[in-house]
């Protein structure tokens, strides 16, 4: 037996309310990134490359380090799919475990911060934004996100 998505959204929400007085002490998370699937046909290896950037803010003093900013990366790590959140100094890396490209180099970053959008990325999933970044080696690649008004 297959089930859908909805399934389990429904389940998982049941047993959340599930002898519930009413009150909740859960604070509301992010959502959740999608997984993505290769292409049908690709010829992705597992490479050692690695990403790593700073996300700033831009502000009128100029960029500025963005903590809590949530990237996401399909095709890095050992099995991909991998999450993290910058640091107090807008740090972040990819690349434990090595990253996936096909012949092209080109890997979509997902990126989430409430409140911002990302300066030259696409609408992704809702509410991630997506930017491809081109993927050569150590690759240094810096996002820049603008609070929304």
């Amino acid at each position: 037996m297959t089930v859908g998505p909805h399934a389990i959204v429904v389940l998982l929400l049941a047993a959340a309310v599930s002898g519930c007085d009413g009150h909740s002490t859960l604070s509301p998370t992010p959502p959740t990134p999608p997984v993505a699937s290769p292409p049908p046909g690709s010829r992705a290896v597992q490479t050692e490359s690695t990403l790593s950037g700073v996300v700033t803010e831009m502000t009128p003093d100029g960029p500025l380090p963005l903590a809590g900013v949530r990237l996401y990366c399909d095709a890095c790590g050992w099995f991909g799919h991998a999450e993290m959140t910058t640091d107090a100094t807008g740090v972040y890396h990819f690349g434990d475990g090595g990253i996936w490209l096909d012949a092209t180099g080109l890997t979509p970053i997902l990126l989430f911060k409430e409140g911002y959008d990302v300066l030259g990325a696409s609408p992704g999933p809702f509410p991630w934004s997506t930017h491809v970044v081109k993927l050569v080696g150590e690759t240094r690649f810096d996002f820049q996100l603008v609070r929304r008004e």
